[in-house]
């Protein structure tokens, strides 16, 4: 089985708008404040697969995306998901 996103992928809505912000902006507090509070208590692969669910669902481009997400997951909310983690297809 796939692996899913065990919260409502909705609920990073705002999570998500900020990192596609920081394409622009580059990386800000904001990420941190907005987004790790979101992904307390999730374990690492968790945050990363609700991350890419909220990023499908917003019809973003993934490949710009999460490797920000990912960035600010191990840098601002010290979630680390796997090495070469991708999101599922």
């Amino acid at each position: 089985a796939q692996p899913t996103c065990p919260i409502d992928a909705l609920k990073l809505g705002a999570c998500v708008d900020v990192l596609g912000g920081l394409i622009h902006i580059g990386i800000g507090g904001s990420a941190k404040q907005t987004c790790c509070p979101l992904l307390h208590g999730l374990v690492d692969l968790d945050a990363a697969i609700c991350l890419c669910t909220t990023i499908k669902l917003k019809l973003l481009n993934i490949n710009i995306i999460l490797p920000i997400a990912l960035q600010v997951l191990v840098d601002d909310c010290g979630k680390y998901p796997p090495k070469d983690f991708k999101c599922p297809s």
